[in-house]
């Protein structure tokens, strides 16, 4: 099983969202590669790491 993590792809769906958008065969390209690597979680975007590395955070030492 591998968990897969991505802010927003450029599909129907969220063709009506503003912002940035992965191609979605780069993020197959990307999903694929973890996969054949055996990795359990792909992050597949800058904004998908940027939040996984806001999580392992303690937020009582947060300035912001």
């Amino acid at each position: 099983m591998t968990s897969v993590h991505l802010g927003l792809a450029d599909t129907d769906m969220g063709w009506a969202v503003p912002g940035e958008k992965a191609d979605p065969l780069d993020v197959a390209d990307v999903v694929l590669d973890g996969v054949e690597a055996g990795r359990i979680e792909v992050l597949v975007d800058e904004w998908s790491s940027q939040v996984k590395s806001f999580l392992a955070k303690d937020p009582a030492r947060s300035t912001t």
